[in-house]
């Protein structure tokens, strides 16, 4: 008998949580296809060097940034499972107590309450997985697509990413069943009478004292970015406005309902106004009673906002940085200056058919004019009154100890191979080729740079296009003269760079290194290669082949980029969630004050109108202060990310792009709850 009951409880809680069971098929999904991303066996060879058992640093990445966002969603997941549960109690706790009263005892009205929930979940698990296996292989494309190479669809079952989905879920699902039942079994029977009524009732006497949190949480925000755009913000700010901001999504809620309910008592003039009063009366209300809810709503937003846009940057950056970074296919620098690169050329033409090859040196005069330039106006260096100590330790990690020129023969020799224009220098000018980052910095006091850097020579300009200067052809700049300057310096080191008429096998690399591992020592000198300011994600590498660099780089960056996408959708599916639930599920109270409304005279048109602007309300306000606050901290990472790697991109982009995203998902949640009030309440 309670077997029957059951099944038909959940095929009803099935109908009336539709948007839950979704989200929860959703969610599975999500993670089955996630987890076999990790499990995969071809995931598994990329990061591992050769045949060995040692992770790569991608590996390592990979392995540390999927544990860290499968806790996250984890936490997240136990929550909506917990939350959900308790509130489908509460929903149902007359009913109970009408089992009670007919003679069931607590323990099986509990029992019937877990084989309900169970039904639920364990159906919301199998859709899950057989959608995920779908979803696996569109993940899978778009992550070999991300790092440049092609994936073939097959039917794969990872055994390890279908393991690990069901016991995390399993353990958040029975986590949160057997933590109500405990509840349950202590509560009475007229506990359970008014137990869905418990947070209706609102404490109009601290209604002053709650709405000045509204002007508080308010002005927090300004300050915020007041502190932000002012440039002001620094680590006890920074620290401070954090736990201000903690404070403010949830007390901001109390004060906007105070607020509201202290208007409509003053009888302020937007009450007379068709049918504002109805609205005001039912927002703030209904914003009271879930302030706890809307402002943990808010903060999931939050994350899902900045996580998404931040993965755009790091989406931007691998798609038109790295052959920046990377011009040359191959380039070798060695400190030895009479190094001919024999061996090495010999190596590199069994395996590809060179286009261009240049062997070459840069040479220093025993000055560093240039660099203490740079020192001195550079960002990157602005700690230098403050901690001088820190400040000189960066400088020697991101400059040679002197300045690096290049002879204009072996410079206009470079551009050729690389498809650019030769430069035209006269006998008596120089010009600084730079990272267009740099420039950004420096472009309006070059008069400087004309007047302290080199005396004897005129400045025509900078040229900024990518020029290997992560250690090889200089580290942010490079200084370019005529070649008879050259007899009065010293050879630095020796270069060779590398042109190829087909792609680089991967395997290439590893072979340039055996090789110099045997020869000339190469891993000492990777402690000696400087690589400039920009170390957001290049290493000092000697030996450079485009192919294997672009690839683990792109791996690298899909590491941190997915796992941030994956968080971000699950957090906007969840919060999503569980606003609709909050609507669909008081329906029926709503249905008897728009009864109310028909019967005064509204007709069903405007009713549909009323009931879709009160869901506007409760939908857009988590949504309005997610955005107000996130916009700042994206504005500000863009604009530093834009500023440390030279991306021709405005911060702002990466935050509407985020939006872009984050509203699709808005508007999918809100038509079809939409849709299941309208039904509900007609």
């Amino acid at each position: 008998m309670l077997d029957k009951l059951a099944l038909r409880n959940a095929r009803r809680l099935w109908k009336d949580y539709l948007n839950y069971f979704l989200t929860l098929c959703m969610v599975t999904a999500l993670m089955s296809a996630f987890h076999a991303l990790l499990f995969s066996k071809d995931i598994q060879e990329m990061i591992h060097y050769g045949k060995g058992e040692e992770l790569s640093t991608a590996g390592t990445m990979l392995i540390a940034f999927m544990s860290v966002s499968t806790a996250i969603i984890l936490v997240i997941v136990a929550w909506l499972i917990n939350y959900m549960t308790r509130f489908i109690l509460e929903k149902r706790s007359r009913e109970f107590a009408v089992y009670l009263l007919a003679g069931m005892r607590k323990e099986q009205i509990a029992v019937l309450y877990m084989k309900e929930n169970f039904c639920l979940g364990i159906c919301a698990l199998l859709a899950g997985l057989l959608l995920g296996g779908g979803l696996q292989q569109v993940l899978f494309v778009i992550f070999y697509k991300s790092i440049g190479m092609n994936y073939r669809v097959k039917a794969e079952i990872s055994a390890g990413g279908v393991v690990l989905t069901v016991a995390l879920y399993g353990i958040c699902f029975i986590a949160a069943l057997f933590r109500n039942k405990k509840k349950f079994s202590h509560m009475e029977i007229i506990g359970l009478i008014h137990m869905d009524r418990q947070n209706e009732t609102v404490d109009e006497k601290r209604g002053a004292m709650w709405k000045r949190l509204f002007f508080l949480s308010a002005g927090n925000i300004l300050l915020l970015y007041f502190l932000i755009f002012t440039g002001r913000i620094t680590k006890v700010t920074a620290v401070l406005e954090m736990i201000g901001l903690v404070f403010t999504f949830y007390m901001f809620y109390i004060g906007l309902s105070a607020f509201l309910m202290q208007y409509i008592k003053n009888r302020g003039n937007l009450i007379y106004r068709r049918d504002c009063l109805f609205l005001m009366r039912q927002f703030s209300s209904k914003m009271r009673n879930t302030c706890f809810v809307l402002g943990t709503l808010s903060l999931l937003f939050t994350f899902a906002l900045v996580g998404g846009s931040l993965a755009f940057m790091l989406s931007d950056y691998q798609n038109r940085q790295l052959d920046v970074e990377y011009p040359f296919d191959i380039i070798i620098v060695s400190d030895n200056t009479e190094n001919d690169f024999s061996e090495e050329e010999k190596l590199i033409r069994k395996s590809v058919t060179p286009q261009s090859v240049l062997k070459y040196a840069v040479y220093q005069n025993g000055t560093g004019d240039m660099g203490d330039f740079l020192y001195q106006n550079l960002r990157i260096f602005a700690d230098k009154d403050s901690d001088p100590v820190m400040a000189e330790g960066k400088r020697a990690v991101s400059y040679y100890d002197y300045d690096v020129y290049m002879g204009i023969s072996d410079y206009n020799y470079l551009r050729e191979m690389l498809g650019l224009r030769p430069v035209i220098l006269g006998d008596d000018q120089y010009l600084i080729h730079v990272s267009n980052r740099v420039y950004q910095e420096i472009k309006d006091k070059s008069p400087k740079v004309e007047n302290s850097l080199h005396t004897g020579l005129d400045f025509i300009g900078f040229k900024t296009e990518g020029f290997a200067q992560n250690g090889h052809n200089g580290t942010d700049y490079l200084l370019v003269v005529p070649d008879r300057e050259l007899t009065r310096m010293k050879k630095y080191f020796s270069l060779m760079a590398v042109v190829t008429r087909e792609p680089v096998p991967e395997n290439l690399s590893e072979s340039l290194y055996d090789l110099a591992g045997k020869t000339r020592g190469y891993e000492e000198l990777a402690d000696y290669i400087r690589i400039g300011t920009e170390a957001l994600f290049l290493m000092p590498a000697a030996i450079q082949v485009k192919s294997r660099e672009v690839l683990e780089l792109k791996f690298l960056m899909s590491t941190l980029s997915f796992p941030l996408f994956y968080i971000g959708l699950v957090f906007l599916c969840v919060s999503f969630t569980v606003l609709s639930v909050q609507q669909l599920s008081d329906s029926h109270k709503y249905k008897f004050r728009y009864q109310i409304l028909y019967r005064l005279g509204m007709g069903k048109r405007k009713i549909r109108t009323v009931a879709a602007k009160q869901m506007f309300l409760y939908y857009l306000c988590p949504v309005i202060l997610s955005v107000v606050i996130s916009a700042v901290f994206i504005l500000y990472i863009g604009r530093q990310f834009v500023s440390y790697t030279g991306i021709h991109t405005k911060g702002i982009l990466y935050f509407g792009v985020s939006l872009g995203g984050f509203l699709g998902v808005y508007v999918l949640y809100f038509i079809l709850t939409y849709f299941q009030f309208a039904k509900n309440i007609s």
